[in-house]
């Protein structure tokens, strides 16, 4: 019977765990002057970047918007954008365990 309320707690213990690492939230603010057409965001541990979630949507200098996918148990991502005049720009090792909030240019 002990073994049975141990396991339970083991149980309990891997869901909150499973819980902490939901879906990741981010914000990305776009401060360039140009227009991002893409946005892909893979983990940096991947040799390929991950599909564009803007999907058909564009971000407009000066907008931002709420992203949301999930992340499973990886910390470190990699961002690329692409804009409107074709240039590209990419971010490595984000660690989007710390960080919500993610400005592109302004600096």
């Amino acid at each position: 019977m002990a073994l049975g309320l141990f396991t339970g707690a083991l149980v309990s213990v891997a869901s909150v765990a499973a819980a902490w690492f939901a879906p990741q939230d981010f914000t990305i603010h776009n401060q360039t002057g140009h227009v991002v057409v893409t946005l892909n965001v893979s983990p940096s541990s991947e040799t390929r970047w991950g599909p564009d979630i803007l999907g058909r949507e564009v971000l407009a200098d000066g907008e931002s918007a709420e992203i949301t996918f999930d992340r499973s148990d990886v910390c470190l991502w990699d961002i690329r954008v692409t804009y409107d005049d074709g240039d590209t720009g990419d971010w490595r090792q984000v660690n989007l365990c710390e960080t919500t909030d993610i400005t592109l240019g302004g600096e």
